[in-house]
């Protein structure tokens, strides 16, 4: 029978952060925050001990006080809008910008900074979060009612639905979940010894903000993920390679099922990413300083990796790389399924 559990994690900006569990019969257990509905838990039963497979840190001021957003829910739209603005029906869009003067995972007041109206469903092993942002909220045109669903079954798959319902005139909605995962056991500080397999043959172009130009580049070398997907030696030869010395690089996914399997090597952990859209966003925490006290460590480069799978970033500007466009009225779902399994 599912558990579920609730308790108060602490207190932001005058209100209570609620933290509700739900696991399943062989003890895979998901948490997920009321506060920018954080997945703070994403656990297993391995050998006869629970293992976390995300970064997740037990300070809540880890997840509210800095860039990193770790595990976030991210919208309206995931990634960087070049110079917070785009044009929607022949109308140019100015948005508030908070990155290097481009609008980034939503802006400074999105999904990701908000508190969610939040109910468990045990019928169903869920977690419903709901919450509306309008124009003066943060900034995009109208006003979308959004509905996330964590749900977690028997056989360890864990979907995130993003349920999308525009209101007032079109905008654009491509939403992801910032997962950081580790699935080396406690000690293990990186994530040198996983494999990632990607299903994509081409990367972005990015111009010097990270920003995607609309041209595909072909993955060779350490980007070649799909027939060489040892993390480790990749991030290796990126560090030799390049100033970041490692992933933050949107890769063009090739076909659907899976998007990418992420694999640690010596545990034989593992979990496999499904999304129907375009791109997956790889970041390996590069300039992630000291600050945050994590349960691999204080954070450094490589801690963990970030998928975050989503319709290619940039792309209210660049129309080639997807189309992000909700009309007014429509209801959108977007999902990401995380399946988790071990081999032998």
């Amino acid at each position: 029978m599912t558990k579920i559990e609730k308790e108060v994690f602490g207190s932001y900006q005058g209100k209570d952060v609620l933290q509700y569990s739900l696991t399943n019969r062989s003890g895979t257990r998901i948490s997920v925050l009321n506060y920018a509905g954080i997945l703070r838990e994403f656990s297993v039963i391995d050998d006869q001990k629970r293992v976390q497979l995300l970064l997740r840190s037990d300070r809540l001021a880890d997840y509210t006080d800095n860039s990193m957003y770790l595990n976030h829910i991210i919208a309206r739209t995931a990634g960087r809008i070049k110079d917070a603005r785009f044009e929607l029906n022949g109308k140019e869009i100015e948005l508030p910008a908070n990155e290097n003067g481009n609008s980034l995972h939503g802006g400074p007041h999105s999904f990701a900074k908000s508190f969610f109206d939040i109910k468990a469903d045990s019928d169903k092993n869920r977690i419903i979060l709901e919450k509306t942002l309008s124009t003066a909220d943060d900034g995009f045109p109208g006003s979308l009612k959004l509905k996330i669903i964590y749900q977690l079954d028997e056989n360890d798959l864990l979907s995130v639905s993003f349920i999308g319902q525009q209101s007032e005139s079109d905008d654009v909605f491509n939403p992801t979940l910032h997962t950081y995962f580790n699935l080396a056991g406690q000690g293990n500080d990186d994530v040198t010894d996983h494999q990632l397999w990607i299903n994509s043959d081409k990367h972005l172009e990015v111009d010097q903000g990270k920003n995607p130009t609309g041209k595909l580049l072909a993955n060779q070398g350490p980007f070649d993920l799909k027939n060489q997907p040892d993390l480790g030696q990749a991030l290796f030869q990126l560090k030799k390679t390049i100033p970041e010395g490692g992933f933050d690089d949107v890769f063009f996914l090739k076909g659907h099922s899976p998007a990418a399997v992420l694999k640690d090597k010596i545990s034989g952990r593992k979990v496999e990413i499904s999304s129907l859209r375009n791109a997956l966003v790889v970041y390996t925490s590069n300039g992630l300083d000291n600050g945050i006290e994590l349960n691999h460590g204080s954070s450094h480069p490589w801690i963990g990796v970030a998928l975050e799978a989503q319709t290619a970033p940039n792309s209210e500007n660049q129309p080639s790389l997807g189309d992000v466009s909700i009309k007014k009225d429509q209801v959108i779902t977007r999902k990401i399924e995380y399946r988790y399994s071990k081999d032998a």
